[in-house]
């Protein structure tokens, strides 16, 4: 909820504590609701209605598009990038969405696949994945090349998008399916009917024109789509259709609406003139800054930005929220639970969730309303989180199926070989530990306790007693591009 809607509160509770000189024979005004115009654009968080940056909007008249088309609240899932269109009830905070709309941002058979980056190539755009990842239908472990894929996600620099949502289709392509993407257009060729998008060249001697009045040129963004098989590495072309890049922001949302939206910095040029997610920005000696200042704003830097549109189509923001990697990743068993403080205990540390924590149910029970009220002591939990001075905070909750083995990753607060200090637990190792540095290359526990060192960043896995844990793996990591 942006500062608008807090604004609004704040002054209605203020004006609640003051004295009155009225009588018990005086009638009280009539309290006059008002609304407050909200569009936020960012990933689905929960369900229970719809969630997504830290608003729960209800849903009960909502209209759904799924790229383009009529679709249901079913189809909807966590991870997803939405763009949600709603009014907030400025004496209740209480939210309410007209219009829910999705669109993803490629579909077909994975190439390239690097999981020492963590990332792979989906017809010519570089997709890149992180903590904050949900996989359907497939896990990280299990991703292969030639793999069909859907994907959703936040656009970086030069047109490479960051999943929020992998969902695997099919093992491998076959004859017929659909595969689209999205891009601007460059190197075109009116002689050979051939253009990019991306790496990706294409095809467009027997496809359909959508492009709402515009020309066929360099830089223009469109969405295209093919069921045939590449041919010598063109994709064959069915369709174009041109589309607005700001995720049609100008249909959303005019100069009076209060505007929400995550996504990169995808242009720079100064902290008075840049790019969020292909929307441009500006901000304002009032402009708030959390968890940084002004001169963290930079290209490929991940925040959250709040303001309001003015009438030249630029988001003033009155607030940037730069986000923190998290560093801390927990699978274990929950020990104890505190609904009434939004917390939970796993590995003898307490964790906090809130509003923005990512709630999903990955067991075989599949809750999709799941949140912190659905656990039990005992359940598994898969976590990941970052530290906000001395509270451990979650970014993403996920409720797994039962396994003895243990995952403990965050940074080295001591070293005693054979154990390292990781949120507080010893990890110890053995004969049996297998060891390996950032370059995910094998070492033996000499190099191993050679490298590590105080805030180094250290994933465990093993057996937990308790109190400690065995460690079968201790492995070095680093978190530049994603933080798995």
């Amino acid at each position: 909820m942006n500062n608008r809607i807090f604004s609004a509160l704040a002054t209605l509770l203020m004006l609640a504590g003051c004295s009155s000189s009225n009588t018990s024979t005086d009638v009280p005004p009539p309290v006059i609701d008002t609304t407050t115009d909200i569009v936020t654009i960012g990933t689905i968080s929960g369900f229970g209605s719809v969630i997504s940056k830290g608003i729960e909007f209800n849903t009960d008249s909502a209209t759904v598009t799924m790229d383009g088309l009529p679709g249901n609240l079913s189809d909807l899932q966590i991870g997803m990038v939405v763009s949600i269109r709603g009014v907030v009830n400025d004496t209740t905070g209480a939210a309410t969405a007209n219009a829910i709309s999705f669109s993803d941002e490629a579909e077909g058979p994975i190439t390239d696949l690097d999981p020492a980056t963590n990332t792979f190539v989906l017809l010519g755009r570089t997709v890149f994945f992180d903590e904050f990842t949900v996989f359907d239908n497939v896990t990280v472990d299990t991703l292969a090349n030639g793999n069909v894929v859907q994907v959703s996600g936040l656009w970086r620099s030069q047109e490479r998008i960051q999943a929020t949502h992998v969902e695997r289709k099919a093992n491998a392509y076959v004859d017929g399916m659909q595969m689209e993407v999205k891009g601007e257009i460059s190197g075109l060729d009116i002689g050979t009917q051939h253009f990019n998008i991306g790496m990706q060249a294409c095809d467009y001697s027997v496809a359909m024109l959508d492009l709402g009045g515009a020309d066929l040129i360099d830089g223009l963004y469109v969405e295209v789509s093919s069921t045939a098989p590449l041919s010598n590495g063109d994709l064959i072309l069915d369709r174009i259709q041109a589309h607005d890049r700001d995720r049609d922001r100008d249909q959303l949302c005019d100069s009076d609406c209060d505007f929400d939206m995550d996504g990169y910095v995808t242009a720079f040029v100064s902290p008075t003139e840049f790019d969020v997610d292909g929307s441009p920005v500006t901000t304002t000696s009032n402009t708030v800054y959390v968890n940084g200042t002004v001169d963290t704003l930079a290209l490929d830097i991940k925040l959250a930005v709040s303001g309001t549109i003015d009438t030249a189509g630029v988001l003033v923001a009155d607030r940037i929220v730069f986000r923190l990697p998290s560093l801390i990743e927990v699978q274990a068993d929950v020990e104890a639970i505190d609904t009434g403080n939004a917390e939970l205990t796993v590995f003898g540390a307490t964790i906090t969730t809130n509003e923005s924590t990512m709630f999903r149910d990955h067991s075989v029970a599949a809750v999709r309303e799941f949140g912190l009220d659905d656990l039990a002591i005992g359940d598994r939990v898969a976590i990941r989180a970052y530290m906000d001075g001395n509270t451990i905070v979650a970014t993403r909750l996920e409720r797994e199926d039962s396994d003895d083995t243990v995952t403990l990753k965050a940074l080295v607060e001591s070293v005693d070989r054979p154990s390292v200090t990781l949120l507080g637990v010893a990890v110890t190792s053995d004969q049996d530990t297998v060891f390996q540095n950032t370059a995910f290359e094998i070492i033996d526990a000499d190099t191993f306790f050679t490298l590590v060192d105080l805030d180094s960043l250290v994933k465990a896995e093993g057996t937990y007693d308790g109190t400690s844990v065995l460690a079968d793996k201790l492995f070095l990591r680093e978190c530049e591009n994603n933080c798995l």
